[in-house]
C-alpha cells in the first residue's frame, strides 16, 4: 500500500536557491537510512553497509553547511512504496520514500536472490525495452521524484542513477521538467553495461543533466579509463568522516566500560592482543583469508591473540549461508578458541572494539571504492592491514601509515600480522601515521567538493 501522505510525508515544496547557488532542498537516492520514524517514534530499521555509513556522513555535514537544507530520501530494498517522515541521526527530518526491488525475477524459492539472474536483468538486459525490472524501478523512481518536489538529485551509487534515467528514458518525467542528477559512483565490479548505459546519457541532456562524483581516484580511472566516461564529466570527491563524533564515540565507549560488556557477551579472552576485522558478512571482504592467516600464525608458535570478526547480520541476500560457511571454516580450521563471530554490535560496541584492537585486518578481495572501516580504525589507533588496491592505496602508505598486501594471499597477510605483533616500534608508527592520515578526511572537503559539484551542475558548469 501507499501510506497516506498528507500529514506525514508531504513533499519539500519549492526549491529555492541559497545565496551560494546550492539548492534550498535536496532528494538523496542511496541503499538504506538509520534513524526513528516520526509517526510512531520506533527505530527504523536499516541494512547497514558501508554506503550507508557514507550516507549518514554527508547528511552530517549538510546538516553544518546547510541547517535549512529540506531533504527527501530514497531507498532502494524496500518491502513496499511507503512514504513516511524519518529523524536521521544527525537530527534533520526527512521525507523518507522506498523504492521496491525484490522482484520474482531474481529470487530462488527460499527468497534469496540468484547472483546471475541479478547480473542478466540489471546489467546484460539493461538495453532491453521489456525488461521489468526496470519498467518497474523507472515507474517507482519517477514517482518519488514527483512526490519528493524538487528537480535537484544525489545518486548514491549506479543503480539508483540509472534507475533515475530510465525514469527519463521512459518519458515518465515530461511533465516535471529538467532534472539535474549528480550521480555518485562507489562500486566498479560488474558494472560495465551500466556504465556504458550512463555514458551514453551524458550525451542527451534534454531531460536530465548528469555530473558524476568518483569516492576515490581509483574509481574515476576506472570510469574513464576503462568505462569511457569523458574526464571532464567526473570528478573526485574522496569520502569524508565525521572524525569528532567519532573521537566522542570511542572515548565514551572506553569511559563506560563497553568493550567488557562485548567481551561478556561473546566469550572472548580476558588476555591477548585482539586483531579486529569490521566487514559485512560477505566473501569479497576476504574473512577466509584471514582465517587461513590466523591458522598460519598459530602454526609457527603465535598464541598471543585472537580475532575478533564484526558484522553479525550484515549479509548480502545472493549469499545467504555465508556465515554459516565462516563458522563451518572456523571449526575445521581449528580455530574456536582463537577467532570468534561477534554478535551484533551498536555505535558504541563498534567504536569500542576500535578502541580495544590491536590492529584492523581487512583484505578485500575486491578493491574497496573508499573503505570507511579502515579509516575508523585508522582514527581509533588501530594499525591497517589492508589488500594492495582501490581506496587504502589513497591514505595508506605502506611502511608508514598502514601496511599492504596483496589480495587473496593469507602467507602475505601473516608475515604482515607478524611485524605487527613483534615489532613495537612499526606498530607505534603506524598507528600515529595512520591516525594522522584518517585526519586528512573530513568532513569539510567532502562538503566542499559536494557543494562544488552540485553547484556546478545546476549552472551548466564542468568540472
Amino acid at each position: 500500500m501507499v501510506i497516506d501522505t498528507h500529514d506525514h510525508g508531504k513533499a519539500l515544496g519549492p526549491n529555492l536557491v541559497s545565496g551560494q547557488g546550492f539548492p534550498g532542498s535536496l532528494h538523496i537516492c542511496t541503499y538504506d537510512l538509520r534513524g526513528t520514524m516520526v509517526r510512531t517514534g520506533r527505530p527504523k530499521r536499516c541494512r547497514q553497509t558501508g554506503l550507508v555509513t557514507h550516507t549518514h556522513h554527508l547528511l552530517a555535514g549538510l546538516a553544518r553547511a546547510h541547517p535549512d537544507l529540506r531533504l527527501a530520501v530514497t531507498q532502494t530494498g524496500a518491502s513496499d512504496v511507503v512514504r513516511e517522515r524519518v529523524r536521521t541521526l544527525e537530527g534533520q527530518t526527512v521525507l523518507w520514500q522506498g523504492i521496491r526491488t525484490g522482484f520474482p525475477e531474481l529470487l530462488h524459492e527460499d527468497g534469496s536472490k540468484h547472483p546471475d539472474r541479478v547480473r542478466r536483468y540489471y546489467e546484460t538486459l539493461i538495453d532491453e525495452p521489456g525488461n521489468p525490472l526496470y519498467r518497474s524501478l523507472a515507474a517507482q523512481y519517477a514517482a518519488a521524484i514527483r512526490h519528493a518536489g524538487t528537480p535537484d538529485l544525489l545518486a548514491q551509487n549506479t543503480n539508483p542513477l540509472v534507475g533515475i534515467l530510465k525514469a527519463a528514458e521512459f518519458d515518465l518525467l515530461d511533465d516535471f521538467g529538467p532534472v539535474h542528477v549528480t550521480g555518485v559512483v562507489h562500486d566498479t565490479t560488474d558494472m560495465a553495461r551500466r556504465f556504458t548505459y550512463v555514458r551514453r546519457r551524458l550525451a542527451d541532456p534534454r531531460r536530465v543533466t548528469i555530473t558524476l562524483i568518483a569516492v576515490s581516484d581509483a574509481v574515476r580511472r576506472h570510469l574513464v579509463q576503462h568505462a569511457g566516461m569523458p574526464p571532464d564529466r567526473v570528478r573526485t570527491v574522496r569520502n569524508g568522516i565525521d572524525d569528532h563524533t567519532f573521537d566522542q564515540r570511542v572515548d565514551h565507549a572506553h569511559r563506560t566500560g563497553v568493550f567488557e560488556r562485548v567481551r561478556a557477551r561473546n566469550g572472548l579472552p580476558t588476555t591477548g592482543r585482539m586483531l579486529l576485522t569490521s566487514a559485512r558478512r560477505v566473501a569479497w571482504k576476504g574473512h577466509l583469508d584471514v582465517l587461513h592467516a590466523v591458522r598460519l600464525l598459530i602454526s609457527g608458535g603465535h598464541t598471543d591473540f585472537y580475532l575478533a570478526m564484526n558484522g553479525a547480520g550484515l549479509v548480502d541476500s545472493r549469499e545467504p549461508d555465508y556465515e554459516r560457511h565462516l563458522a563451518k571454516t572456523i571449526t575445521e580450521l581449528g580455530l574456536a578458541g582463537t577467532v570468534f563471530l561477534l554478535d551484533e554490535l551498536s555505535d558504541a560496541g563498534l567504536a569500542a572494539c576500535y578502541g580495544h584492537a590491536d590492529m584492523a585486518v581487512h583484505p578485500s578481495r575486491l578493491p574497496e571504492p573508499f573503505g570507511y572501516a579502515n579509516l575508523e580504525a585508522m582514527l581509533a589507533g588501530a594499525p591497517v592491514i589492508a589488500t594492495a588496491h582501490g581506496g587504502p592505496l589513497e591514505y595508506i602508505t605502506p611502511d608508514e601509515s598502514g601496511l599492504l598486501v596483496p589480495p587473496s594471499d593469507p602467507a602475505a597477510l601473516a608475515e604482515a600480522i607478524d611485524r605487527l605483533l613483534t615489532d613495537p616500534t612499526l606498530h607505534a608508527r603506524l598507528a600515529a601515521g595512520g591516525q594522522a592520515s584518517a585526519r586528512r578526511f573530513g568532513l569539510d572537503a567532502m562538503i566542499s567538493g559536494y557543494e562544488a559539484a552540485i553547484t556546478a551542475h545546476r549552472h551548466g558548469l564542468r568540472p
